[in-house]
C-alpha cells in the first residue's frame, strides 16, 4: 500500500532532483540534442549497472530472471513509495503508476522535461538488459499532464 512519506520514497526523491539538476545541466551545456544522447546514455549504463546486480542475485538463488523475480530481487528496499498496479499476463507486463517519487521529485523543483529523460530510458533499458529483445511502449507519462500517471507495458521477445 503506497505511503507517501516512506523513507524510500522521499530518499528516491532527493535522487530524482538531483538527477534532475545535472541533466539541466547538460541541456543547457550541450544544446537539447546532444545533451539528450548524452544524458540517456548515462541512464542506460546505470541501467546496465544495476540489471547486472539484480540478475546475479536471482541467478545466485537458483532462480529463471522473469518479471515476478526482477521484482522480488529489486535493488530498492522494501517500501510503499510507487502506487501503482502491475498485471502480468504471459510475456507481457503492464504497469500503471498513479505516484512515483522520481516525478514527484521532478515535479516539485519544476524539472519535469530534464528528469522526464529518465523515465524514456531507464524501464526500456532495464527489460532490455534483463530480457533481451522486447517489445516496448509507453503510453502515459507523467508530464502529459499535472496528475498525469504513467504507463509502461513489456513484451518479452515482441514487438511493440
Amino acid at each position: 500500500m503506497y505511503r507517501p512519506n516512506d523513507p524510500v520514497g522521499r530518499s528516491v526523491e532527493l535522487t530524482a532532483k538531483l538527477f534532475a539538476l545535472m541533466a539541466d545541466e547538460v541541456l543547457r551545456a550541450c544544446g537539447e540534442e546532444e545533451g539528450s544522447k548524452i544524458v540517456r546514455r548515462a541512464v542506460r549504463r546505470f541501467a546496465d549497472l544495476r540489471a547486472a546486480g539484480i540478475r546475479g542475485k536471482i541467478l545466485a538463488a537458483g532462480k529463471e530472471v522473469t518479471f515476478e523475480t526482477v521484482e522480488e530481487f529489486s535493488d530498492y528496499p522494501p517500501n510503499c513509495a510507487w502506487d501503482c498496479d502491475t498485471e502480468i499476463t504471459g510475456n507481457t507486463l503492464r504497469e500503471v503508476t498513479r505516484v512515483c517519487p522520481f516525478s514527484t521529485g521532478f515535479r516539485e523543483i519544476g524539472l519535469e522535461k530534464a528528469g522526464s529523460l529518465y523515465c524514456q530510458e531507464i524501464d526500456v533499458a532495464l527489460n532490455e538488459a534483463f530480457f533481451g529483445p522486447i517489445g516496448f511502449r509507453r503510453p502515459r507519462l507523467f508530464t502529459d499532464g499535472p496528475d498525469a500517471p504513467c504507463e509502461m507495458i513489456v513484451t518479452k521477445g515482441g514487438s511493440n
